[in-house]
This record gives C-alpha cells, structure tokens and sequence, in this order.
C-alpha cells in the first residue's frame, strides 16, 4: 500500500472510529481499506500494521479497535466535554437546504458550561411551513451572517468535543455540510444521538422525541424549535441518561458509546 493510500485508509478509520464507535479488524478492513472477505488472523494483521504504530488508535481487550483516549477505562462518563447541538434548517436535505439557526451547550464534569446560538442567512428563502413551525423568517435573516462567516467561531465551539444531538444524524449532516461548504474540511468528532441513548436506557418510554423525553425528566424548554432552547433541553437530557447509564454500571464515554454501537459483521 502507498504512503498515500495508507493515510487515507487511517483518516477514513479516523472518521469511523469517531463517529460509531469500537469496531472488529473485518469491519475495518471492509470500510478503510476497502478489503473485501478478509477475516481472522489476516485482518488482525492487517489492521494492525495499520494502526498499530499510531497513537491516536488503540486495540481492545476484545480484540476491537478504537481511539486512545475513547478507549481508555480512565476517561469518565463525565469527565470529557461534549457539545450539544440542534440546528434550524430550510428543509430535510442539504445541500438543496441550509442552516438557518444553530445552537450549542457545551457539557463538562457533568454540568453545561458554555453556550453558543446564532441565526444564520441561507440565502434562499425560507419556506412557510418552516417559518410557521420556528418563528424564523427570512425577513429575519437577511440581515445576519452567513455560516461561512460564522464557521470559525463554530468550529472553535466544537473543538475536539463529542458532538450530541437528539436524532444526531441530523444536525451532524446539515452541520458537516456547511462546515465543508465553508472550509473544504470535515468536522471528525465523536457523535453520540440521546434517542438512541433514550431507547436502551428509559424502555419505560414507547416514545421518544425529545417532546416526550422532556416530560418524563420534568424538563422546560425556554423556546421550542428554537435551536438554543431545544439545545438546552437536550444537554439536561444527556446529563439525565448518563445518570441512568451510570445506575447499570457503566463508568466510562467508551460504556456510552459501546451501548449504542450498531451491531457489525465484517461485511457491509
């Protein structure tokens, strides 16, 4: 394999590994190196060649592989930073829709510490059904910064923090998109979804929208589909679930992550 080939392969095992999580040496060989088939000692050995020298990796006691710092039992539950973020949008897909409000809370020790909202000009107009739902007209936005002119401060927000997210696929695709709009680079943070947080740990629950969530833990929301207010809401949902994770014995962010990690063959 090229020098080239292999930092590709290590920054796509990068992304991964941020983004869901402990994975086995098949999955990695299927989705880093695009290496079909390969399983066992094979795969073992080629991942390990791999990531084996690099720092930022680090290989289970389960045989799985997953950032050092992630992996490490003495990152607590609480202890790392992480920043929840909810976005208004002009629709459902991006790149045909954009950004129109972004807020974050940033959660450190186990209590939020910093926050970040802004409004956001798309530079398109802003459907009815959005405005009617959020508030937010385009009226109100034509004066304010587009996300290109905001992106540094964002960014800077994130940090190397694991972004959260009720429903995180969400926010993390309209959010990416208008980082990579913006910069040409991608955002490769953790990302942890309180739903599916919320469905392992409060099964009591039938439902769980962030509607529903908020009720059972007795929350209050400052201002609906609004993002900050809906950001505020789920930063105290976080902190809720962790205590709950906390009661089945789970110490550490790898714990977290582990609970929600899909469950993976070595093939896609």
């Amino acid at each position: 394999m090229s020098l080239a080939h292999s930092n590709i392969a290590v920054d796509k095992a990068l992304e991964l590994l941020r983004s869901t999580g402990p994975s086995t040496p098949e999955y990695l060989c299927f989705h880093a190196l695009a290496i079909t088939n390969v399983k066992g000692p094979l795969a073992v050995r080629l991942v390990d060649s791999l990531l084996g020298g690099d720092p930022r990796f680090c290989r289970l006691g389960d045989g799985r592989w997953d950032l050092a710092a992630a992996g490490s039992p003495t990152v607590d539950l609480l202890s790392g930073s992480y920043v929840v973020v909810d976005v208004e949008t002009t629709g459902f897909s991006p790149p045909a829709d954009r950004v129109i409000e972004i807020g974050m809370v940033r959660v450190e020790s186990g209590r939020i510490i910093a926050y970040y909202e802004s409004l956001i000009n798309p530079r398109r107009p802003v459907p009815g059904p959005i405005t009617s739902l959020t508030g937010i007209s385009y009226s109100m936005l034509s004066s304010q910064p587009t996300f290109d002119q905001v992106c540094p401060e964002i960014v800077d927000f994130l940090g190397d923090s694991v972004f959260v997210a009720h429903n995180a696929p969400f926010d993390w695709r309209f959010v990416q998109n208008e980082v990579v709009l913006s910069t040409g680079r991608k955002l490769l943070n953790r990302r942890l979804c309180t739903r599916a947080l919320a469905r392992k740990l409060v099964p009591e629950l039938e439902r769980r929208n962030l509607d529903e969530l908020a009720r059972f833990f007795n929350l209050s929301f400052s201002a609906r589909h609004r993002a900050l207010g809906d950001a505020e809401v789920t930063a105290e949902l976080l902190l809720r679930l962790c205590e709950r994770a906390r009661d089945l014995g789970i110490e550490d962010q790898a714990g977290l992550f582990a609970l929600v990690a899909p469950k993976r063959r070595g093939k896609a």
